[in-house]
């Protein structure tokens, strides 16, 4: 069935409904609720279950939503036979669907998928309504049955947000007098969270009142049921009750966090500075960190809580202050290209999120004959440059459209004389004025009329070399025709499919279809030139010559060409491969169905396609042009279809950083803090623990030597992580601390108050031997001893810096069981003498301790106060400044995430993360060709300073390994654009291959270059040289030479009797006769004249045969044989080769 004939068709049914009179089908789609935004998806349309009316034929109309792109062309569903589609634009948004079947054929069912829809969702799109009018199915009787208008609602799938809460109070000095309670703010703002307190881990046991108003542990659930925009929210917090010493937050100088993007931890907010003073104005040295590190942050200015954990622990108790963290907003940008072309993104994230004004470049290139027309943006109100290279800013979610369009070039016939001119393209006749897309092959074929002859035929006033022509640019076509003269033959090359015929004088001169030629007087060589893909089927057949002498043949009268060409055969194969080069684990597999050796023109599709070994399948590329799954591909050349598969990278153990954490029990649960250097990853993991006895945890509290446990799920990138690290974290039991001397003889107050005391008195000292009591209390603290005299008090000096002269270098603190002594005005501690105390230099910041100035280097150390004990001084020194380089500053782009070494000293605590600008703003993954910035970050420790720098690091363009293509013949003195390339690849790397010089005028067999020009821009183009073959007057495309057969000569003798030309023929019973080795050889039962005549008339052999006899004829050709016997006659014509 035509495609016009459908057509009519359907304007007859539309009349048909209009009257009423038939019961209407409906359309579903498979699904509506679609990907992400900024995702491909596809969209299923499928004649409803209910269905009973069996159809052929089909037409819908369909108006695609805003914000919903075409992503190439439609395909048949799973009902289709032998059918065929044609996809039309009616209007913006707007398309028609035709569906036939050219042998009529029913689809395979009346009801289930009939049409599938690739689609692109635009950044910003939501929701939009798609709408199936005009429906129509026609059954092989023309029958009709309408098609019910469907209407339906398309959403993007989007995730729920994540609430934030900031909690504080997570430990606080215990108020008999006041129930303690845990204080939260959420963003946004205004949700109300539930909150309950309990004794246990487990949440089973309740907190009351009376328990909030005492010493211990206690733990607090947190939770938020969901709604609409926010998911649900469930978090235990441990809360401690202690005796410490609370910080004032009025001697807290916060830190300042960097500034991150919307949809990171809070924890990649790195803190910098802060400090916290005691009431005296002595620094309380610690550490700050992020209250809720894990927390995933929104765009905008948020206050978040910052926890500053004490050094010791044992006396003061944690301290919370608010700081704000400046999120900036991120927005998706998505780059799309229709049909013709590709769009890159240089600057690429991989989930093409940027942060607010982040400035990344389009490149538009079009595929060969094809050219770039414009940009298009899902936002309304935008105009954009028509250049092919634009730079945009990320200010809102949106999707870029690079439009591409065919060229288009017109065609003008102009034409003298009496005869024809067929132009045809693809089997449909051109008319004049016409405009066709470039690389459009034409078949130009002049037809006399009677008794007229072609006395020219031109294309841009050239002579039409052959039958065909590719348009490069606008085409005129001239013919003309006079006429015939006079013993001159009329040659007519019959219009062929898949080849041409070409026909050369002796001089070489090209004899065009329906020109003359003497008669006698010519000799014609003859030359079969298939196009790409074919060979010929056999011979080319010639009427009315004679020979051939060296290949030539001698026109005896009008001569036609005839010829037939086969498909040949090219190898279909599939492979799997990794972006990766260095990736050796199998990564997928890959199915075509059919393979292996296939004629041009078939078609194949991908049969199966699966990733293994957690490799997700990136892109498919059928000779390297990038395909979807569902393509249908045809065979043109030997075709590679290759399965490019991502592997997920390994987080390698060694990339955590600061995997082993130690401090001393507080009665608090520390976050654990890993970072994993060279990732995005950061500090994204889940960590529990396990304790010495193997129980697993979510909170480690008690004093114990803890097995950390990380997780990571797998992303798009990185492989799922887990790892244990044995003793990973440490929490050192703590020293009972007395908290009030002894009074009227009896025990000094501690923390924790379940202890046992053990005195002994002598010369007016009292010591006091204090040991845990309870298993809490053994668990997570050790003994302490203090001293109670009742001597006269020295007054010593330890350091100047206690003073505060000058710049602050550190400070020592003085305890005695825990207890502090205070510092006077004068800068001396007073203490009883006959005791012993505990020393500790505390640095201030830029500083570590030395030694003490006795050379003593214990830190902290038990100092004895006797008479005449002066005091002994620290003594501080500043710290070092690190040093780091990039091992090395470039490299050349491989597939995979870069990794990048630092020189110098404590390296290896480095912080390494990557970034698009200097400042270190816009994170990004060291992957793609392009300029980076890699931040080089060590926090200060015991012995560095803090380092923070970022330098310049470059990928480069990787060169790609190019199996070349194949080049189809041409005629001497075509183009080299009229040689066709077929197959070759660059294996993983998408592109195209093209001619350097098209224009280039061919007249020999040679190299020339072509060019792959990928469409990946992390690679760069690369050049070969591949064999042209040449086909003119002297050479052909066979080997060795065009095989002629001249056919429907004349026998001289019986010009009225033509016959059949045969290389071995039965006479009849027990008489035969072949031809071989230039002879004919006869075997003749009876005796019989035999005469053989070429076809000049000449007599090669007369006489009597009976048996056998060879007869030799001296060249090939065509032979008449007479054989007259007594009671019959007869004439057969042979070929002798």
């Amino acid at each position: 069935m035509k495609v016009n004939h459908i057509k009519q068709l359907f304007v007859a049914l539309f009349l048909l409904l209009s009257v009423g009179t038939a019961t209407a089908a409906q359309w579903k789609l498979a699904k509506t609720n679609l990907n992400a935004a900024g995702s491909k998806d596809t969209l299923t349309l499928e004649v409803s279950d209910n269905n009973t009316f069996s159809f052929s034929s089909f037409q819908v109309d369909f108006t695609l939503p805003e914000g919903i792109l075409l992503d190439g062309t439609p395909i048949l569903g799973e009902l289709a036979v032998d059918h065929a589609l044609t996809w039309s634009k009616r209007a913006a948004g707007s398309f028609r669907c035709v569906v036939y079947s050219a042998k009529n054929s029913e689809m395979k069912a009346p009801e289930g998928p009939v049409i599938r829809i690739p689609v692109v969702l635009a950044a910003s799109f939501e929701k939009g309504t798609l709408t199936a009018k005009n429906g129509i199915l026609s059954n092989k009787k023309s029958v009709a049955q309408p098609v019910m208008n469907l209407s339906e609602t398309l959403r993007s799938y989007k995730e729920r947000t994540r609430l934030v809460v900031n909690v504080s109070g997570l430990e606080q000095k215990v108020d008999p007098a006041k129930v303690a309670a845990l204080s939260y703010t959420t963003i946004p703002s205004g949700k109300t969270l539930a909150v309950a307190y309990f004794m246990d881990d487990s949440c089973k046991v309740g907190a009351t009142d009376a328990d909030r108003k005492k010493e211990g542990i206690l733990y607090v659930k947190l939770s938020y049921k969901g709604d609409d925009d926010y998911a649900p929210f469930e978090q235990v917090y441990v809360m401690s009750l202690t005796s410490k010493i609370a910080i004032d937050i009025s001697g807290i100088t916060a830190p300042v966090p960097t500034k991150i993007k919307a949809g990171q931890l809070l924890s990649a907010s790195s803190l910098s500075g802060g400090s916290v003073t005691d009431k005296d104005g002595y620094t309380i040295a610690g550490t700050f960190a992020w209250t809720n590190g894990n927390t995933v942050m929104p765009a905008g200015k948020s206050k978040c809580s910052v926890t500053f954990y004490p050094d010791n622990s044992s006396y003061y108790n944690t301290a919370e202050v608010s700081v704000e963290v400046d999120v900036t907003a991120t927005y998706l940008v998505t780059a799309f290209a229709t049909t013709g072309g590709v769009v890159n993104v240089l600057g690429k994230t991989e989930d093409n999120v940027y942060v607010k004004d982040q400035e990344i470049s389009l490149v538009a290139t079009p595929l060969p004959n094809y050219k770039f027309d414009s940009w298009s943006v899902t936002v309304s109100g935008k105009t954009l440059e028509k250049k092919d290279s634009i730079s945009v800013k990320a200010n809102e979610n949106k999707t870029y459209t690079a439009n591409f369009s065919p060229i288009m070039h017109a065609v003008s016939i102009e034409q003298k004389g009496n005869g024809s001119l067929s132009v045809t393209a693809e089997g449909t006749e051109v008319a004049s004025g016409a405009f066709l897309r470039q690389g459009t092959v034409l078949q130009i074929v002049a037809t006399p009329d009677v008794n007229s002859q072609l006395k020219s035929l031109t294309i841009n006033r050239d002579s039409l070399k052959g039958d065909k022509v590719t348009l490069t640019g606008a085409l005129t076509i001239s013919v003309e025709f006079d006429p015939k003269k006079e013993n001159m033959a009329l040659v007519t090359i019959e219009k062929v499919a898949n080849g041409s015929i070409l026909l050369y004088k002796e001089d070489g001169s090209l004899i065009a279809s329906g020109s003359t030629v003497p008669v006698g007087k010519t000799k014609v060589r003859a030359v079969a030139l298939p196009d790409a893909g074919y060979q010929l089927d056999g011979s080319v057949s010639l009427s009315n010559v004679t020979g051939p002498t060296d290949g030539l043949y001698t026109v005896n009268g009008d001569v036609t060409a005839k010829a037939a060409f086969a498909a040949k055969k090219y190898r279909v194969k599939s492979s799997a491969v990794s972006s990766n080069p260095t990736e050796t684990t199998a990564t997928g597999t890959i199915t075509l169905e059919p393979s292996g050796d296939q004629p041009y023109g078939t078609e194949v599709r991908i049969a199966s396609i699966e990733g293994q070994n957690g490799a997700r399948l990136l892109t498919i590329l059928a000779n390297g042009k990038e395909i979807s799954r569902n393509d249908v591909l045809t065979v043109t050349g030997d075709l590679t279809v290759t399965a490019i598969f991502d592997h997920r990278v390994d987080i390698k153990k060694e990339y955590i950083l600061w995997p082993y954490q130690e401090y001393y029990y507080s009665g608090v649960s520390r976050n654990f803090v890993p970072f994993a250097s060279q990732t995005y990853a950061g500090f994204s993991f889940d960590v529990k623990y396990k304790d010495s006895k193997g129980n697993e945890t979510a909170k480690a509290l008690d004093a114990d030597n803890y097995t950390v446990v990380l997780h990571r799920d797998e992303d798009g990138l990185y492989n799922e992580f887990n790892e244990d690290y044995e003793k990973g974290l440490v929490i050192h039991k703590s020293k009972v601390s007395v908290t009030e001397p002894p009074t009227d003889g009896g025990d000094p107050k501690t923390r924790p108050t379940d202890v046992t005391i053990t005195k002994s008195a002598v010369d007016g000292v009292t010591k006091y031997v204090i040991e845990p009591k309870g298993d809490a209390a053994k668990k997570n603290y050790e003994g302490t001893v203090y001293y109670h005299s009742t001597k006269a008090s020295l007054k010593l000096s330890f350091g100047a810096s206690i003073l505060r002269s000058g710049e602050e270098q550190g400070y020592v603190r003085v305890t005695n069981g825990g207890m502090p002594y205070a510092t006077a005005t004068d800068g001396k501690v007073s203490i009883p003498a006959g005791i012993e105390v505990t020393l500790e230099a505390v640095p201030a910041e830029g500083y570590r301790f030395s030694k003490w100035s006795d050379e003593n280097t214990e830190n902290p150390r038990v100092y004895a106060i006797a008479e005449g004990t002066t005091g002994v001084e620290p003594i501080f020194i500043g710290k070092s400044d690190p040093i780091y380089a990039l091992a090395q500053p470039s490299s050349v782009y491989n597939g995979a995430a870069q990794l990048v070494s630092v020189t110098g000293m404590g390296s290896e605590a480095c912080q390494i993360t990557f970034f698009f600008d200097e400042t270190c703003t816009q994170p990004a993954v060291l992957k793609n060709v392009g300029d980076y910035y890699v931040r080089v970050y060590r926090p200060a420790d015991a012995e560095y300073n803090e380092y923070t720098k970022a330098f310049p690091y470059t990928i480069k363009q990787a060169e790609p390994t190019v199996t070349k293509p194949a080049a189809s013949d041409i005629l001497s003195g075509q183009k080299l654009s009229e040689s066709v390339l077929q197959g070759g690849h660059a294996g993983i790397v998408a592109g195209t291959f093209a001619w350097s010089k098209p224009d280039k005028v061919i007249t020999e067999k040679g190299m020339q270059e072509v060019i792959f020009t990928p469409t990946d821009p992390n690679y760069k183009p690369v050049s070969s040289k591949i064999e042209v073959d040449v086909v003119s007057a002297t050479s052909s495309s066979t080997d060795p030479e065009t095989p002629v057969t001249p056919v429907d000569p004349v026998d001289p003798e019986n010009p009225g009797k033509p016959d059949v030309p045969t290389g071995v023929e039965s006479i009849e019973e027990g008489m035969s006769l072949y031809t071989a080795n230039q002879s004919i050889f006869v075997d003749m039962p009876q005796e019989v004249a035999l005469k053989v005549v070429d076809v000049a008339g000449i007599v090669i052999f007369e006489g009597k045969v009976c048996g056998k006899m060879e007869i030799p004829v001296g060249h090939a050709g065509v032979y008449f044989l007479k054989c007259t016997a007594p009671d019959a006659s007869f004439v057969k014509k042979v070929v002798v080769r």
